[in-house]
């Protein structure tokens, strides 16, 4: 449902957030962001002084474009103290920046942009106006791998510009141009750490260039380096380490009016302990418990556990028992360890050489080469009641032995967290390797290039500890080898050597009987046999030729008519490749999975400007800017992208803006090719409302087809000559996309088809005689349309105070819609809190309140961001509730910086980050693991403060 926009709730927020500020909310800050259009658009005292930006909301220089741009310049970077991008693109209200924290299943670490909450792929990434090749297999790309040292301005097109820049810009474009002509000396260091001591991150960066040949050649390198050594454990925050969890409820029923799902502290495994649980999930299972527990002599509603030495003890159960957590009790829980963030160790180099030929001809080559390592952890192997105990098994106690014969069993069930296996290490390292060459020139007015760009990029994960399934499961079916009387593999006692076509890669061989029963039984032997390594290394090649032409062919009564042209040719592959065991799925999970996948694309596109009025009695000024890009994808075929924009401007304190366009996306080599990943992760199967340890498969689906979108931007820009370093905008926008490319999240998969949605149907598979949940297939489909509309709003003055200059400025970003349509049913995501993409859930407001003032060689300021809370889920509550309290608060943020010029060469600065350690929402995902604050808009780091050094020589 779309959402009514209120202004005066805009402007209520804008003016008055500092009232915010009071007790009940959280604070923090962020930085100030700058001018959201071109610089002719901003009022300064001394507009000379401000250096030229370009714009990449049009391929037309000299030309103010009808579609908002978000910049961000050196005043920025510098203020906030970042040692990365993302840090400052988090900042900005429609764009957020995901970071995988741990999910095995995707790169670890990285920062990718997502505008409008649209998904990372829609997002066209570009640097000095050049599209980035992707650095994972999944076709993402990570921004860390900008060099911070030379970069000039960041511009963000908050719209579709498919027509301007190709495939991929459907959310709009994040640019990243550097400064190729910086002459002199520049490095930056600085130190930063929480208030907790337990995350720190050093950085530097240095930039040098020079000038030779009477200013004919110009050399540019820079180099930046980066560690942020992480924060592994969640329980070293106050908001971390309550054990906090998601619980299905087993007091449930669609009728009693009890909630579903259940959010409490005090979290514990209902079938995993270190030593080993006999399962306990359903009713049935615990009665066979309570049955055996009875036998043993232990007390009525006991189960039964193993203590140090394999022997059967007590177990005692907590409340609210479900199929994977319980509140209280005797079970283990991993939860403390869940990561905050991973670490991070990144080198970037980059260096540029432009010598002009000619007063009108330059030759240029860039070259740039970035290492992001990161490193990550997650639980032990777990087993969530999945380990079957034959009687004769030659590690169970005589007494469990007796009280099974004596009730009539012959196997039973356990579940187990396995510790000596260690914690699972996903270790992996993007390299980036680009080189841009070509040569730029002008004549009569004119401009062009011709350019080519090689991009060769890969990615590496290796998970450690690791299981292989088969060894575990032929390790775990022990029995005492009559001739010895030691334990030995059941395989390996019945076939003592077996063939190569019976055994290919020795697991019965080898087999090393595995003691389940006490915490620390498992040898070293034994762990030495199953547990191991997997890998996955892929390699992305782009390959970009291009030619561009632009000036005025001819002027009518209001000016010159600009256009602009030109074509381009690029090559994507990928290729993937996994270790054997990965191959064949032998892996407990990941599996990583080969594949190749290539396309090319073929594309010419023109641009136009056509003044229709200047300075006449009706108009300041009144333009038409019109756009047509055709593109031919060896994949799918020829599509056409178009845009048609205008600038009116009835007097010169008053603009209207407005552009239309239809923009394209086409699917990946990795949506496309990719065999499919395999991961283990905690279902709530809506059936039985009991969460299991399920087996995920995701893959890709060759018959996907490009998506379509339609953009509607339409805004006012007021920037009054009687108040000289004011300006105000309001821009709305509406982005539909037809066929979109979607991937539902696998509990998403599951709920959907439980609630009649036949096309997820496909993707559960069920064992064919108990009707027990067993695979969730993941693949992406062309839904019928993803939709997304709102407002964005930008205030901001400068003015001279107290011998010292102010600026205030105030961003805000109001969501109406962000929704998926598929055989005809909607789901809103506006305002979800507690999940993850795609599509993410958006807060409905985003608001960003700066203050800096100036005076002598002191700078201050102080920052103000709100963001909204919401639904932690409201997807599936159609028919029943499902948490007894669905709402998230919102948070608010305050910052603090300040600097303080030495010298001319020299300056210092700090900041400090989240001032009042905001703490986050409570949002728990629902996996072995929880990671107990989900919401990615919410600072989990607490307290920051960084201080460094400046200098310029």
């Amino acid at each position: 449902m779309v959402k009514p926009f209120h202004a005066t709730t805009l402007f209520a927020l804008l003016a008055g957030a500092p009232m915010l500020l009071i007790p009940g909310h959280a604070f923090a800050q962020e930085a100030p962001v700058a001018a959201e259009t071109p610089q002719e658009d901003i009022a300064t005292d001394d507009a000379a002084s401000e250096p030229a930006i370009v714009v990449t909301g049009t391929r037309i220089s000299g030309f103010t474009a009808p579609t908002p741009v978000t910049t961000l310049g050196t005043e920025e970077l510098e203020a906030k103290a970042v040692s990365t991008v993302s840090e400052l693109l988090d900042d900005v209200p429609q764009l957020r920046i995901n970071q995988n924290i741990g999910k095995s299943s995707e790169p670890v670490g990285g920062s990718n942009a997502d505008l409008r909450g649209l998904g990372t792929q829609r997002t066209l990434v570009l640097l000095d106006g050049r599209r980035v090749a992707p650095t994972d297999p999944a076709g993402t790309i990570d921004t860390n791998i900008v060099p911070t040292a030379l970069i000039s301005n960041i511009e963000i097109v908050t719209g579709g510009a498919s027509a301007a820049y190709g495939s991929d810009a459907v959310a709009g474009v994040v640019n990243f141009t550097l400064d190729k002509k910086f002459t002199g000396f520049k490095l930056d260091a600085s130190y930063g750490q929480t208030r907790y001591d337990d995350h720190h991150r050093p950085s530097v960066s240095a930039a040098w260039g020079t000038s030779l040949f009477e200013d004919r050649l110009h050399v540019t390198v820079a180099g930046d380096y980066l560690h942020n050594d992480g924060q592994t454990s969640q329980a070293s925050r106050p908001w971390g380490n309550d054990q906090t969890a998601l619980l299905t409820n087993p007091a449930y029923t669609p009728t009693n009016g009890q909630p579903r799902l259940l959010i409490v502290d005090n979290s514990r495994f209902t079938q995993m302990t270190a030593g080993g649980v006999l399962v306990g999930g359903t009713a049935a299972q615990r009665a066979t418990a309570f049955a055996l527990a009875q036998r043993l002599g232990f007390a009525a509603g006991s189960g039964v556990q193993f203590d140090a030495r394999g022997n059967p003890v007590p177990f005692a159960y907590g409340t609210n028992i479900g199929g994977t957590f319980m509140t209280g009790g005797d079970g283990a829980s991993v939860e403390d360890d869940g990561n905050i963030m991973p670490e991070i160790e990144r080198y970037t180099g980059y260096g540029s050489v432009r010598f002009d030929v000619t007063p009108n001809v330059t030759l240029f080559v860039d070259a740039l080469y970035s290492q992001v390592d990161t490193l990550s952890d997650l639980t032990p192997n777990p087993d969530n009641g999945g380990i079957t105990i034959r009687n004769d098994n030659a590690f169970l106690a005589n007494s469990l032995r007796a009280a099974m014969a004596g009730a009539g069993l012959t196997s039973i069930a356990i579940g187990r967290m396995n510790y000596e296996d260690g914690y699972s290490i996903f270790d992996s390292s993007t390299k980036s390797r680009r080189v841009t060459f070509g040569v730029e020139g002008r004549f009569g007015g004119w401009s062009w290039d011709i350019s080519g760009q090689i991009g060769r990029n890969s990615y590496f994960q290796r998970s450690d500890n690791n299981r292989i399934n088969n060894r575990w499961t032929l390790g775990l079916d022990s029995v005492i080898n009559p001739a010895t009387g030691q334990p030995i593999c059941r395989a390996l006692l019945n076939n003592p050597n077996p063939t190569a076509a019976q055994d290919p890669y020795r697991d019965i061989r080898d087999c090393q009987p595995i003691n389940p029963f006490g915490a620390g039984a498992i040898s070293e032997r034994a762990v030495d046999y199953y547990a191991g390594s997997s890998y996955l290394r892929s390699h992305q090649e782009q390959d970009v030729f291009a030619a561009n032409l632009s000036g005025s062919p001819f002027a009518t009564w209001a000016g010159d008519v600009k256009v602009a042209v030109g074509a381009e040719y690029r090559r994507e592959q990928t290729v993937q490749t996994s270790d054997p065991n990965s191959a064949l799925r032998r892996w407990r999970s990941v599996n990583a999975q080969p594949f190749t996948g290539e396309y090319n694309v073929k594309e010419a596109f023109a641009e136009v400007v056509i003044p229709l009025a200047q300075g006449s009695a009706f108009a300041e000024n009144l333009d038409l800017n019109g756009a047509l890009r055709y593109t031919d994808y060896s994949t799918s075929g020829g599509v056409v992208t178009w845009k048609v924009g205008v600038n009116y401007s009835p007097f010169a304190d008053l603009r209207f803006r407005g552009t239309l366009s239809r923009d394209i996306r086409a699917p990946n080599n990795y949506e496309l090719f990719s065999r499919g990943n395999q991961v283990i992760n905690a279902i709530i199967d809506p059936r039985t409302n009991v969460s299991r340890q399920t087996v995920q498969i995701t893959s890709g689906n060759p018959d996907l087809q490009p998506e379509k979108a339609d953009t509607l931007t339409a805004g006012v820009i007021y920037q009054p000559s009687w108040l000289q370093g004011f300006r105000a905008s309001v821009d709305y926008y509406s982005i539909k996309i037809n066929q979109a490319i979607s991937t539902i999240a696998p509990q998403g998969i599951v709920d959907f088809c439980n609630a009649g949605r036949t096309e997820f149907c496909a993707g559960v598979i069920r064992d064919p005689v108990t009707q027990i949940l067993t695979q969730v297939n993941v693949i992406p489909f062309n839904a019928d349309s993803l939709k997304t509309s709102g407002v964005d709003v930008e205030l901001q003055y400068r003015f001279e105070m107290l011998g010292g200059s102010v600026k205030l400025r105030g961003l805000a970003n109001y969501v109406s819609e962000l929704s998926t349509t598929s055989n005809g049913v909607t789901n809103d995501y506006v305002g979800l809190a507690g999940i993850s993409p795609p599509p993410a859930g958006v807060p409905e407001w985003r608001v960003n309140l700066d203050a800096d003032y100036a005076i002598g060689d002191f700078k201050f300021g102080v920052g103000y961001r709100y963001i909204d809370g919401g639904k932690f889920d409201t997807r599936f509550n159609t028919t029943t509730l499902d948490l007894a309290d669905n709402s998230v608060a919102g948070r608010s943020y305050v910052d603090l910086s300040a600097a303080y010029r030495l010298s001319k060469q020299f300056e210092l600065y700090g900041r400090v980050e989240n001032l009042f350690n905001v703490y986050p929402p409570i949002t728990p995902n629902g996996i072995t693991q929880p990671t107990v604050a989900n919401g990615t808009f919410f600072d989990r780091r607490g307290t920051f403060f960084v201080v460094g050094g400046r200098l310029r020589l």
